[in-house]
Order: C-alpha cells, then sequence, then structure tokens
C-alpha cells in the first residue's frame, strides 16, 4: 500500500517504565499511580499519530485488555506471565512486515537483548521521556504559532470591535 503512513506503536513496560521516570513519588495507591500514569501518557499519545499498549504485570485481578482511549490500551499480563513474557509474545505474533513500528520501551537488559532480533525499535525510559519533552516541545510552538498568527490577523480590528456597536446619540 503505497502512500499510506503506518502508525508508530509504543509499547510500554508499565512498571517498569513508571518506577524509571519516578512518575509516582508520593502517591502510595498503585491503582491511582498506574491512573496517573496512564494519563501522563496520554498527553504523549495526543501530541502525534501514534498508539500506546502499556503492559502491567499481573498482580491485579483485571483482567483482557482496557482501552483507555481509541489509542491507549492497557494490559495486564495474564496468568503464568509477567510484563516482559507479554509484550515478547506480543512482538513474536506482530506482522514482521510491521515491527519496525513498533517501538518498546523498558530498562528490563534481557527483555531488550531479546527483542533486537525481532526488528523492532527497543528504548530506554529516559529515551522515551526525551521523546516526550521533543513532542510536547513541538506541540508548544505550534499553539504558540497559531495563537501569534491569530492575534497578528485580529489585534489590527480590535479597536473596531471595541466600539461596535457605534453608540446611538
Amino acid at each position: 500500500m503505497m502512500g499510506v503512513t503506518q502508525q508508530k506503536h509504543w509499547i510500554l513496560d508499565g512498571y517498569n517504565v513508571m518506577h524509571s521516570l519516578d512518575k509516582i513519588r508520593g502517591i502510595h495507591s498503585f491503582e491511582l499511580a498506574r491512573t496517573l500514569f496512564v494519563t501522563w501518557l496520554g498527553q504523549f499519545q495526543s501530541q502525534g499519530d501514534k498508539r500506546i499498549t502499556v503492559v502491567f504485570d499481573s498482580n491485579t485481578t483485571f483482567e483482557g485488555p482496557q482501552e483507555m482511549s481509541p489509542h491507549i490500551r492497557v494490559i495486564y499480563s495474564p496468568k503464568g506471565f509477567n510484563a516482559d513474557g507479554t509484550i515478547l509474545m506480543y512482538v513474536r505474533q506482530a506482522n514482521p512486515e510491521t515491527r519496525s513500528h513498533l517501538t518498546v520501551v523498558t530498562r528490563d537488559l534481557m527483555l531488550r537483548d531479546t527483542l533486537f532480533a525481532y526488528n523492532c525499535v527497543v528504548v530506554s525510559p529516559e529515551a522515551f521521556f526525551k521523546e516526550y519533552l521533543t513532542y510536547q516541545s513541538n506541540t508548544q510552538r505550534v499553539k504558540q504559532q497559531k495563537t501569534s498568527s491569530q492575534e497578528h490577523f485580529y489585534k489590527p480590528f480590535q479597536t473596531h470591535f471595541d466600539t461596535y456597536p457605534p453608540k446611538v446619540s
């Protein structure tokens, strides 16, 4: 299919990334920490054409994937698997032609070494955070450019709108 852009798919080793980026400091509820982390990921997802799958170890009662938005899916590893095994299974099952669009975020060295054989991108949580900041910076720049151009367009007419409708004497 020529001309069709493949959407980038980020797969995060949930607790591994959450702890590495220190996104839960001071939060004593694990459920709240997960929710806040996934909400934070939503900001990253909304800054471009990408999907995000977060895989958490199954120390919860949740079963099956949970759709947090159309582009964010949270998966709890099935019984007998940890998040690393679930991520590896997911990558193995992906179409070999589209694996290059997968980016796995983990600090786990054994998982990273194993995934290199599958032609997907593997990055550290720190590299992911750098990517997040780049998207955030670009998004803010675009917003500022739009706001700036709107101000330039409307500002000359502002005095006319301040006195409209004309005062009737």
